[in-house]
């Protein structure tokens, strides 16, 4: 285990949140968990995460206002996003720049327990 990686998941839904912070823990990632958009924008980038699972559609903040403010962020520039959202159409608000940007990834609903422990094994622990 290696508790020192940090995993954030920003998901309204309770059961997923749960899912997907199971599923993280379980290749050894610490996870903090944010159920809307205001207190993830206030909270994450002072955690410092390695990885973010982020919902598009959250109550308060958009995902698209989270992504966006953690790339003006020194402390998430860099960090590996991936967007999970039941609604692909929505991830079409990001600029072409945007999507094309390094350390990002746009998945839809549903995500696989198994996609999930993969896709973050792979990014978080390549190196």
């Amino acid at each position: 285990m290696n508790n020192t990686v940090l995993a954030v998941v920003v998901e309204d839904d309770p059961f997923l949140a749960e899912i997907y912070s199971d599923t993280l823990r379980g290749i050894g990632m610490r996870v903090e968990t944010f159920h809307d958009g205001e207190s993830a924008i206030q909270e994450i980038s002072p955690l410092k995460p390695n990885l973010i699972i982020l919902d598009l559609h959250l109550p308060k903040r958009s995902g698209i206002e989270i992504f966006r403010h953690l790339r003006k962020q020194t402390e998430t520039a860099e960090t590996w996003v991936l967007i999970v959202t039941a609604t692909p159409t929505q991830a079409a608000e990001l600029t072409h720049a945007e999507v094309d940007s390094e350390n990002l990834l746009i998945l839809s609903k549903p995500l696989s327990v198994e996609q999930l422990d993969q896709l973050a094994h792979r990014l978080v622990f390549r190196n």
